[in-house]
């Protein structure tokens, strides 16, 4: 799993890989997941040294590794 997610310390970005990693542990769909890590980086934005925590970049770089986390199934027909 990543750990930079364009937080300012890293401790931030320890902390917004806790929100993923459990988010990924605990849901079994990506949008499921999602909503879960929204609901926590808007709860870790309020502490003072993870302001940043809702910025887009961050947001986007959760959603990425949700992403990864939970890649889209191919189909192949078997037909030519």
């Amino acid at each position: 799993m990543q750990k930079d997610f364009a937080m300012f310390t890293a401790q931030g970005n320890a902390a917004v890989a806790a929100v993923v990693e459990d988010a990924a542990d605990r849901y079994n769909c990506l949008e499921d997941a999602w909503e879960r890590c929204y609901t926590e980086l808007e709860k870790l934005q309020r502490v003072s040294v993870f302001a940043e925590a809702d910025d887009t970049a961050v947001r986007e770089a959760v959603y990425f590794a949700l992403q990864q986390a939970y890649p889209e199934p191919v189909f192949k027909s078997g037909r030519a």
